[in-house]
């Protein structure tokens, strides 16, 4: 028997298997199952390898590639072989996955709990109003899993305060917002390393920078048309490197460095997960800049929290949740907005190098609201009410 099992395609990378090991320092006995494989635009990668400290990994079959659907191979032997008192699913509390292992936990004397990031009605006709008839089978199926679900599931994450109302409004019986934490031992300020990498990377002038997806949610187009209007400053772009055909919209953000002239101030950069930390530390702004879809609309806002993390000035969309996640520790500006972006920008370029005070006072505020250690703090607090 173990304490808890954690059913992650997030853990799929090792860093965000991090949180979980601040169990097993406590003492709790804890696996976790993962996607051997998954499938990125870029093609079929494997799950990482396991680290030395982290806790026993399975590594099963994903089946299907629709979240809400999809389901491992295997894991009925995983769970009667484990007999774990808490399983956590790291998927929406609204699927076929969740249904699975709380219908097993149900019948095994086990607590069931999923981490969801939905920030959207889950009704039809909100559904439907959002992205058309299109959507009434998914709309359906979603509600048919909904008044299965909230009658087993012993406890919902959320990563915002949307998403709380939303499943307390759906009569689920517990639900708390937690953070999406960081680990502190990887984000936070460090001058050496600032001045390090900047000087590797020939960054000289002040560093504006964009982590994060191409896609037009994202908002990076956003972000290039404020610059644009910025040009007469001192400044340089810091952006992952992108595959410029890739897709439609990576083609428009490849037209728009050219024909705004920000491409010769761009420096690409291709950090691992364990190394975005030194990047964001070399960075002076960095900026969020989603935009509200059909949809989707900013769920959480990692880049946000951990460039806070490493005190850094966040410029951010009020799209979502980054205005609770940021809560007064950073710029907003209303999402879509160029103009206010470039004004922000123009303000934020045009202030003295931040003091340690306030890249300390940034940064404590994300150590102690949004690390892995605050998540875990709200985690502890569900399981340990939920056998009460």
């Amino acid at each position: 028997m173990i304490d808890l099992l954690v059913i992650s395609h997030a853990c799929f990378m090792g860093i965000n298997r991090n949180i979980y090991k601040l169990f097993v320092q406590e003492g709790w006995k804890v696996e976790i199952v993962v996607p051997k494989t998954l499938n990125f635009p870029s093609g079929i990668r494997e799950a990482e390898e396991p680290r030395p400290d982290d806790p026993p990994i399975h590594y099963l079959t994903l089946e299907g590639g629709n979240p809400r659907l999809y389901l491992y191979k295997e894991l009925d032997k995983v769970l009667d072989d484990k007999k774990p008192r808490f399983v956590l699913v790291d998927n929406d509390p609204v699927s076929r996955l969740t249904l699975i292992v709380a219908k097993w936990c149900r019948n095994n004397n086990a607590k069931s709990f999923c981490i969801s990031c939905e920030n959207l009605p889950l009704g039809i006709m909100p559904t439907i109003k959002r992205r058309g008839l299109r959507s009434l089978p998914t709309a359906v199926i979603k509600r048919i899993l909904l008044s299965k679900t909230k009658r087993l599931v012993d406890g919902v994450f959320t990563l915002n305060s949307d998403g709380r109302r939303i499943f307390l409004e759906e009569g689920y019986r517990r639900v708390e917002r937690m953070p999406l934490g960081f680990d502190p031992q990887y984000f936070h300020p460090d001058d050496c390393v600032r001045d390090e990498l900047r000087k590797r990377l020939g960054l000289q002038k002040k560093v504006i920078a964009y982590f994060g997806r191409l896609t037009e949610e994202k908002g990076i187009h956003i972000l290039l048309k404020a610059l644009e209007k910025v040009k007469d400053m001192e400044w340089q772009l810091m952006m992952d490197e992108f595959d410029h055909y890739a897709t439609e919209y990576s083609g428009k953000v490849s037209a728009l460095l050219r024909e705004t002239g920000i491409i010769e101030r761009v420096v690409f950069v291709n950090p691992s997960h364990y190394e975005i930390a030194s990047y964001m530390n070399a960075s002076d702004i960095i900026v969020v800049p989603s935009l509200s879809v059909a949809h989707w609309k900013e769920q959480y806002g990692r880049v946000a929290a951990e460039a806070m993390a490493c005190g850094r000035k966040v410029i951010a969309s009020d799209s979502g949740s980054l205005p609770e996640l940021l809560d007064g520790h950073g710029w907003l500006f209303p999402e879509g907005d160029i103009v206010a972006l470039a004004r922000m920008l123009s303000d934020a370029l045009g202030e003295k190098a931040g003091t340690a005070n306030s890249t300390q006072s940034i940064a404590g505020y994300a150590k102690k609201q949004l690390s892995i250690y605050r998540q875990k703090e709200v985690m502890s607090l569900m399981f340990t009410e939920s056998t009460q």
